[in-house]
């Protein structure tokens, strides 16, 4: 069962992980599109993070559409230096991080959000991050309630995944699909960091081309990230 009183702390966690990350770039390094997130540079990726952070502190929700709230927070940070957005988000963190302590389960996909893009940072910058953190391993166990919505959203049965030899049963019925993976994998695998090609190359055993629907959360990538050589 998850602790959803670690949901603050491990969202801080990645967050100074980040930031420490940052210390060592070059704001031409800022310039360098996100794999993951190719409509995005390293800078937009600490906008978005910073802007989600110090809206949400700031009582300002999404009300219509969610990406245009995101695509602005990104805009509005345009002009401004790498350094500064993350000095801005070093200000803003703890507070945002004690608000996600005080409503775990409204916030909890912010948690799971921040430790997936630590990781999109580090591999656009050529680095590996701790990809063994107990914040990767609440982060894969949060993906799976993903899954199980979009398992209930297309009618689908139960999926399963062993996660680093620890079995997590989501959905209703008998498990039409299984993948064992370690616990930074299987984020990227269900998390849409994976080509579909790489996907079917996983260790999954069942009905993978039935149960695509729910594991597939977003648009895969069409180039491999290249994680796997780092």
């Amino acid at each position: 069962m998850i602790d959803e009183t670690r949901f603050g702390a491990e969202y801080r966690n990645a967050r100074l992980r980040m930031q420490e990350l940052a210390i060592g770039l070059t704001e031409d390094d800022g310039l360098r599109v996100v794999t993951a997130c190719p409509a995005w540079t390293v800078k937009d990726l600490f906008s978005h993070v910073t802007g989600i952070a110090v809206s949400l502190s700031a009582g300002d929700s999404p009300t219509g559409d969610t990406q245009a709230w995101v695509d602005g927070q990104v805009e509005n940070r345009r002009q401004r230096s790498l350094a500064s957005v993350v000095e801005e988000w070093a200000q803003a963190g703890p507070g945002f991080e004690s608000m996600i302590d005080a409503a775990p389960k409204a916030l909890w996909s912010l948690t799971y959000d921040t430790v997936v893009h630590e990781h999109d940072l580090f591999t656009a910058v050529g680095r590996v991050g701790d990809r063994s953190s107990s914040g990767v391993a609440m982060a894969a166990e949060l993906g799976l309630k993903l899954v199980k919505g979009d398992l209930r959203t297309h009618g689908l049965p139960a999926f399963r995944a062993v996660v680093d030899g620890v079995e997590h049963l989501v959905g209703n019925g008998e498990p039409a699909l299984t993948l064992r993976a370690s616990a930074f994998e299987t984020l990227r695998l269900l998390g849409s960091r994976r080509t579909l090609a790489e996907l079917r190359a996983a260790d999954f055993e069942g009905d993978f081309e039935g149960m695509r629907p729910g594991i597939v959360h977003m648009d895969l990538p069409e180039v491999s990230l290249g994680e796997g050589t780092l």
